[in-house]
């Protein structure tokens, strides 16, 4: 019977696990969408930007930084 009961606790341990593990992907997968819907908003400003207004070499180098840092967010 130790043994069975060991069984028992052991598969409850995994249950337990399990839910805990699918919790975390979850959230993962609505923090990778909200980065991925970020990016493409930024993304949109930074095409409307290019296609309406003439740009100086410093504006041009901090949107081209922040798509930067936003692809880097997103592979992360």
């Amino acid at each position: 019977m130790d043994e069975l009961e060991h069984i028992k606790k052991e598969i409850v341990a995994l249950k337990v696990q399990r839910t805990s593990l699918c919790a975390a992907l979850k959230g993962q997968k609505q923090l990778n969408h909200d980065v991925q819907a970020k990016v493409h908003e930024v993304e949109e400003d930074i095409a409307a930007l290019e296609n309406t207004a003439p740009l100086d070499d410093a504006m041009v180098e901090d949107l081209e930084s922040s798509k930067a840092n936003l692809e880097d967010l997103k592979e992360d």
